[in-house]
């Protein structure tokens, strides 16, 4: 309903809020109106632990070789180590 005509002014609201007074009594809505804080407050705190589980994955652990094998990554050697230059490319007019 609200969606159709937009939210309600506070012409609305001044109604909705004198309309629940008069039906709920001035005891029973502080008590409706703390529940329903601590509804949306629990709502709130949902949504976050799924936000942080969604997004907060830790990454995966590293995975370390085994004892007696090396690593090859600091192994290599660069080009101007070992003496050989990376090949040039070649453009199209020195093919000919």
């Amino acid at each position: 309903m609200f969606l159709a005509f937009g939210m309600p002014a506070a012409p609305e609201w001044i109604f909705i809020g004198i309309l629940a007074l008069v039906l709920l009594g001035p005891k029973k809505l502080p008590e409706l109106a703390r529940g329903l804080g601590k509804a949306l407050g629990e709502l709130q705190k949902a949504k976050e632990d799924f936000h942080r589980e969604i997004a907060g994955v830790p990454p995966l652990p590293k995975i370390e070789p085994p004892q007696g094998l090396q690593s090859t990554t600091s192994e290599i050697a660069s080009p101007t180590e070992t003496g050989v230059t990376p090949a040039q490319p070649v453009s199209p007019q020195e093919k000919k």
